[in-house]
């Protein structure tokens, strides 16, 4: 609205003063005889209409560049394909590029004496190994000099030798500037720009998706140039990039977040600077939802005061003659300021963003999980590193242990974090604490490099940590943040423990673990089944142990420790011993997690029901119509009456058999798995409003496999979990059933109901061409890491939030909807396997090739009402740390656009209904505060509000 105003005072503007139709105005100046004074008029007329016509003529050379007029123009987007294919896993030339855009007075490479001392004394000053590049034109998109090759060169040849009409030279690049920021040509001059930059990177050895910073110097009108150019400049490098504005020109309306960090380093005296935030809206701290001010509240803004200063020439920045009281000059107050900046130490943050304090405004709340790690069976050191075990006892993984997070000194030789092996099938790495790393693969290298990410807490981070939420302390001002970093991290202690897989052993030339899939979060290191005889007053238990020969627990008696859990803050305990030997699921046994604590005592940390992973459902509903109205309304249904128990569902829409049907799920199959929780109701009932329990939503894995113990096929799930930070201290990462759901104290199974919904259908197997495999839940796990890893920090702010457009349905959803279109767009572009469709189009594959394409369009049907979101289709245009107060407008579009996915529930069932329409058979395991029992708590299903 602001800018239409003004666009109609300029309007009315022009037809007072220049129109000669204007009949009041000529009359007037015909009736003054003064010629001097008419001298002045016509002058102002002249040059009114002259910067009118600059003002018009100022995008022709943006617009002559996307036409093609000079020689044509390189679609970053093919840029970005040809060069990161040609370059992944290559080293590239230098850990940091240094990339200066000059300021408005620049019309030649030629710089000014004190832009060239400037850029003389910054790179006599840099550490060799960055690689500082200049000679770039911004106010050119063929990055072309004014005095060369141009129809008026010899004009602005002259001006430059010209000293007093330099202004000219300031008024023409100040009109390109005004292009920069216009939301019709901004876009393409931008482009142009980051093109002319993204060469210059290139030529000096950057690699793309290398992951090396890359810094910004922006001087004047060049701070609005570096900005408008990150969007592409990142999204063709998939590179970090931070801006340094020095005394920068900036308009608001660029995408500031998404910049690593920015740093505005203006004068005291500088008036255009300190002016600018008056010329443009989106500057202005009531407009709260724009760009420039979600990037302050984000924590990525850091204004720095370079003093008494002004904005140029004489007593600017770059003056070296003008001094400041201590004797300093201005250029070595500046070159000081960005050398902190650019050699800062790793987890220093010299200039932080300013933030609000809270530690003064109430009394900090302390977190459930500072709580719970009190007691000391919660703690890793609880349970010495050497273990042994009968038969009874099976190691939960091959590899098994703790992630230890590198102090910030040692990132660069650790290269990873540390892991303290607790079991290993080479016995001799038990005990030690090796190197954990990414693998080589330049696939693997090109995921690490796309999520890694300065973290600097923002605002709400801040006061988050206030209210009690676990966040990645130790990782703040941290740059390049890697995800086993952030996973190590993101709890204020070292204890996450782990079970790798995939792993590749290197002993020289210091013991190194490489691993290509993220670890999954673990609890307990050893299992046994057994049925509980006797819980005593004392924490201890009598249990026997399940006997394979006779198929019965009739195996060897044994006392475990099972202590008393620490309550949440509002007294609900996540697990209780009580009558748990009177519990239906008693009869059928229990897998138990934990190890021996110092004592020797196998200490319970997880339990899980056998009956629920069985392959033997209690019940069997056949026929598509049946199995749609169960998904539809009836399968949570009477879950207060439930509560102790559990269900075991299989839908079976194509009415087979239901023996052909349970044998067709074989050993080795991996299943997709939608999870979902509800609510704690009761006498302790947890706070929800309006008396709505939106519950929780995740896609998980599921494998058949065939258990040790018993020798019977079972599932094995686990999570990817797209988690918000919270009291309880849970991870977004990939997490095992036992630490999700089984563990006694950080787990839900004793008091949430939940329901994990297994699906089998044939489209998301796998897909073999000759050789080349496309399997559609690797894609979907690939996705899901590289979410759960901008989850844990935030996107770099530190804090994740929920909201109506980012939440764990809306972004798990996301994710499912970029790998279907991952494998099906990687299909599509693969010569060969194009060719194989081609020669075998009736070949089952084939075929189930195709009904993999229609699933997904039906998916997109769903859950995309009448558009795709951007942040869907672009992961850059997602900002996970946001809250609906900072960007209001977006969020709300955001939402509506995919309302579908935005209740748990909803999408739970809408996805259910989907896949039973396309042949899938859903097998539902559900719980309802399974364990012992504990009076003060209900289970309550999750809200579907049925829209």
């Amino acid at each position: 609205m602001l800018k239409r105003i003004l666009f109609v005072l300029l309007a009315l503007s022009v037809v007072t003063f220049l129109s000669p139709a204007n009949v009041g105005w000529i009359q007037w100046y015909a009736v003054v005889e003064n010629q001097l004074f008419n001298l002045l008029i016509d002058s102002g007329r002249i040059i009114g209409i002259s910067l009118v016509l600059a003002g018009l003529l100022a995008p022709f050379e943006a617009l002559g560049w996307w036409a093609g007029w000079y020689g044509g123009k390189q679609d970053p987007s093919t840029l970005s394909l040809k060069h990161t294919q040609a370059s992944l896993g290559k080293a590239t030339a230098a850990p940091h590029y240094i990339v200066y855009l000059d300021g408005i007075g620049k019309s030649s490479f030629k710089y000014s004496f004190r832009g060239a001392r400037f850029l003389q004394r910054l790179t006599e000053s840099l550490p060799s190994d960055r690689i500082l590049i200049d000679n770039i034109i911004p106010y050119s998109v063929i990055n072309l000099p004014l005095t060369l090759n141009r129809p008026l060169a010899k004009f602005w040849l002259w001006i430059e030798r010209t000293t007093n009409l330099g202004f000219l030279v300031l008024l023409r690049n100040m009109f390109q500037v005004a292009v920069s920021v216009d939301s019709r040509y901004g876009p393409i001059y931008n482009r142009g720009t980051a093109e002319i930059i993204i060469d210059r990177l290139l030529t000096k050895g950057y690699q793309p998706g290398s992951g090396a910073l890359i810094t910004l110097i922006g001087y004047s009108g060049g701070g609005q140039i570096s900005l408008g150019a990150v969007p592409y400049i990142k999204r063709v490098l998939a590179a970090p990039i931070e801006v340094i504005s020095l005394a920068g020109v900036i308009s608001g309306n660029n995408e500031v977040v998404q910049v690593e960090h920015l740093y505005h380093l203006v004068g005291e005296k500088d008036r255009v600077t300190r002016f600018t935030p008056c010329l443009f809206p989106r500057r202005w701290s009531i407009i709260t939802w724009s760009n420039w001010n979600l990037a302050k509240s984000r924590g990525e803004i850091s204004f720095i005061s370079l003093g008494k200063v002004g904005h140029d020439s004489k007593n600017g920045p770059l003056d070296e003659n003008a001094l400041f009281p201590d004797g300093s000059n201005h250029l070595a107050r500046t070159i000081e300021i960005i050398l902190r900046i650019l050699t800062r130490v790793d987890g220093y943050e010299p200039y932080p963003a300013a933030v609000a304090d809270y530690s003064a405004k109430s009394e900090r709340i302390v977190s459930d999980y500072e709580n719970y790690v009190k007691a000391k069976f919660n703690r890793p050191d609880f349970y010495p590193l050497a273990q042994t075990y009968c038969d009874h006892y099976l190691p939960v993984a091959e590899w098994m242990g703790r992630l230890i997070l590198p102090d910030v000194t040692e990132r660069s030789q650790v290269g990873g974090v540390y892991f303290e092996v607790h079991h290993a099938p080479e016995l001799d790495l038990i005990g030690k604490k090796v190197y954990l790393r990414w693998s080589d693969r330049p696939d693997i290298q090109a995921y690490v490099n796309q999520v890694k990410i300065r973290i600097d807490f923002s605002q709400q981070a801040y006061k988050s940590i206030h209210q009690g939420i676990v966040l990645p302390t130790r990782l703040n001002h941290w740059r390049q943040v890697q995800a086993l970093e952030s996973l190590a991290g993101a709890r204020p202690n070292d204890d996450v423990m782990v079970a790798l897989t995939s792993v590749e052993v290197i002993r020289e030339p210091q013991i190194i673990l490489s691993i290509s899939r993220e670890p999954i979060l673990i609890t307990g290191k050893y299992y046994a089944l057994v049925s509980f005889k006797e819980v005593f007053p004392t924490d201890y238990a009598l249990v026997r142990h399940y006997n394979h020969h006779s198929g019965q627990f009739d195996g060897q008696e044994d006392i475990v420790y099972l202590p008393q859990v620490v309550p949440d803050r509002n007294g609900v305990l996540p697990a209780t011993a009580n009558k748990i030997t009177e519990s239906p699921l008693n009869q059928t046994g229990w897998y138990i997690y934990g190890a021996k604590n110092e004592q020797g005592m196998f200490t319970v940390q997880a339990i899980a029901p056998r009956a629920l992973f069985q392959l033997q459902p209690a019940k069997v509903i056949s026929g598509l119509q049946k199995t749609t109205d169960y998904i539809h309304d009836q399968y949570w249904q009477g879950v207060t009456e439930k509560k102790g128990q559990i269900d075991s569902i299989l839908l079976n829409p194509g009415n087979l058999s239901d023996t052909e049907l349970i044998n067709s799920y074989q050993e080795g199959d991996r299943l997709l798995v939608l999870h979902t929780y509800g609510g704690i109701g009761g006498n302790k009932r947890e706070f929800a409003p309006l008396n709505i329990f939106f519950g929780h939503f995740s896609f998980g894995l599921a494998r058949v496999v065939r258990e040790p113990l018993t020798q019977e096929l079972r599932f094995k799930i686990g999570y990817g979990q797209v988690y918000t930070q919270n009291t309880t201290g849970i991870i977004a990462a990939s997490l095992d059933w036992t630490n999700f759901v089984g563990d006694r104290q950080f787990g839900w199974l004793g008091s949430r109901p939940i329901t994990d919904i297994i699906v089998k259908l044939d489209v998301f197997e796998e897909y073999n061409f000759d050789g080349l495999r496309r399997f559609p839940l690797n894609a979907l796990a690939y996705q899901l890491d590289r979410m759960m890893a901008r989850y844990r920090t935030g996107d770099g702010t530190g804090a994740t939030f929920v909201g109506p457009a980012n939440s764990c349905v809306q972004d798990s959803c996301q994710a499912l909807y970029q790998a279907i279109n991952m494998t099906l767009t990687e299909i599509e572009q693969n010569p060969q396997i194009k060719a194989w469709i081609t020669t075998n189009p009736q070949h089952p594959q084939t075929q189930r090739l195709q009904r993999l394409v229609t699933l997904n369009k039906a998916i997109e049907d769903q859950l995309i009402t009448w558009q795709t979101r951007a942040d869907w289709v672009d992961p850059y245009q997602s900002l996970i740390g946001t809250r609906l107060a900072d960007s209001p407008v977006t969020t709300v579009v955001n939402a509506l656009t995919s309302w579908r996915s935005l209740l748990p529930r909803l999408a739970n069932d809408s996805l259910g209904s989907i896949f039973l329409n396309h042949g899938a058979s859903l097998w539902l395991l559900q719980t309802y505060q399974v364990g012992g029992w504990d009076k003060d708590i209900e289970p309550i299903a999750p809200t579907k509000l049925w829209i």
